[in-house]
């Protein structure tokens, strides 16, 4: 048995580190909106808290890794770890006038294990995006009886290896209804984002020799952010009236000096697409030096009410509601990179999260046998509004929508594991029509895993 069990942990270990490494190596986007900067930050859409419309911090639960929400990891269930997986697809169309175009991009979203330690705290760790960059854009000008034809590219993205812990600042006071949390995630950025620039004489049917501008932005830096939860549960006495319990959460990453490194180089080629065929004509290596990232502020709320309702003269439904709200807001005006040549005006941003989560039973565990399926999932509905950091035709572009999903939890003995689906449509661009807009179809999965039968990390006791 002990061989078995050790079997098994060596297995996660060695399938952590194969799903880890497809990570890093994948694409995990194509949009001209990742062209700015390092790209865009975070990772696709989690498809437990896609339903709620991305309200990030207030999804806190025994039964969700929640790494957007440091204070979150005191919250499992005792004895029992978490494995957390997430495949993100998105399905873009992009207009400009009366051009279009179509793209879609399918990735690894996360990859995290967290679980209890003693009573009070929590303990997280994983791997997933910090920004991501892929785009290609191609333009055509006349010379003569020949044309240029100009190609912008980028590819790549920074990524973030975390570990995490929380624990409850009440724990000591014994409070039943009332808890506050705090936790802190430290993380390490490494991985590098790529422009190319390259134009090509179109002539005798042939366009691939030209010049390259080729700019390589590589990331190895430490970086954290904080959280904060208070929950309070106003309970009442009689189990058969309704139950009330009110969350609020806040989360900050500051702004921070990331170390990273550049280089730059101009090239001739008679294959721009080979770079075993590069003529350097320049190139530049800048040491080390401080990425500025953006302040950014969370606060949510969460409203929860419970109903307990007759279902037959044997059993009483103890069905859930839950109300999430978030209000994000982050400074990007200070955001900077020193050896970057964009002269791109970087503004505040914020956005607005709505959400709603409904359970027809939340006691399934204990009552498995007198409920049916559909009485055990979760289901999800919501909207989103936030502004970008950049602007199209002298106006802050937007990106808005509605989503929906689904929870499907797996009971097995006393653990739970969970199927998760998040879907949304939604939005990206400015009122004119003339300027870049993107419509947009969310499809993310989501599985939590929980052991069973092998509660790990708990002492061993001999009778």
């Amino acid at each position: 048995m002990k061989y078995t069990n050790t079997m098994r942990k060596l297995l996660f270990t060695f399938s952590f580190i194969i799903l880890g490494s497809s990570a890093i190596a994948q694409p995990t986007i194509n949009s001209p909106y990742s062209s700015f900067g390092i790209g865009e930050l975070g990772g696709l859409d989690h498809a437990t808290m896609l339903g709620m419309g991305n309200s990030t911090i207030t999804a806190i639960d025994s039964f969700t890794v929640n790494y957007f929400n440091p204070a979150s990891y005191n919250q499992l269930a005792a004895g029992q770890p978490l494995f957390s997986l997430g495949i993100s697809s998105r399905l873009s169309n992009y207009s400009s006038g009366s051009e279009s175009s179509f793209s879609n991009v399918t990735a690894l979203q996360h990859f995290a294990m967290a679980f209890p330690i003693r009573k009070n705290f929590g303990l997280a760790f994983g791997l997933k995006p910090y920004s991501r960059k892929g785009y290609e854009v191609t333009t055509r000008s006349l010379l003569g009886s020949d044309s240029l034809k100009y190609t912008y590219s980028g590819s790549g993205g920074f990524n973030d290896v975390f570990i995490g812990l929380s624990g409850d600042l009440l724990a000591p006071f014994k409070l039943d209804s009332t808890s506050l949390s705090i936790g802190a995630n430290f993380g390490y950025l490494f991985g590098e984002a790529t422009d190319l620039r390259s134009s090509t004489l179109t002539a005798s049917g042939s366009d691939f020799t030209g010049g390259i501008d080729l700019t390589t932005i590589q990331a190895s830096s430490f970086h954290y952010n904080l959280g904060l939860s208070l929950s309070h549960d106003f309970r009442q006495g009689d189990s058969s009236k309704f139950q009330h319990a009110l969350l609020l959460s806040t989360t900050l990453e500051p702004s921070q000096n990331l170390r990273a490194t550049s280089e730059y180089g101009r090239y001739y080629s008679i294959n721009v697409n080979d770079p075993a065929f590069y003529d350097t004509l320049f190139y530049q290596k800048y040491d080390a030096d401080r990425i500025v990232s953006a302040a950014d502020l969370a606060i949510g709320l969460r409203y929860t009410l419970n109903r307990p309702s007759k279902k037959n003269d044997k059993h009483r439904l103890n069905s859930q509601l839950a109300v999430h709200a978030t209000y994000r807001s982050t400074n990007w005006t200070n955001f900077s990179i020193p050896f970057d040549g964009d002269s791109t005006q970087y503004l505040a941003t914020t956005g607005f999260n709505f959400g709603l989560q409904y359970i027809p039973e939340v006691g399934f565990l204990s009552n498995r046998t007198l409920t049916k399926f559909h009485e055990r999932m979760r289901y999800r509905v919501g909207a989103y509004y936030n502004t970008l950091p950049y602007t199209a035709g002298g106006e802050q572009v937007t990106d808005f929508g509605t989503t929906f999903g689904l929870g499907l939890p797996i009971a097995v003995r006393s653990s739970v594991s969970s199927v998760n689906f998040g879907f949304s449509f939604g939005q990206r661009g400015v009122s004119d029509a003339t300027q870049l807009k993107e419509q947009y179809y969310g499809i993310n999965f989501g599985i939590t895993i929980s052991p069973v039968g092998d509660r790990w990390f708990q002492k061993r006791k001999l009778d």
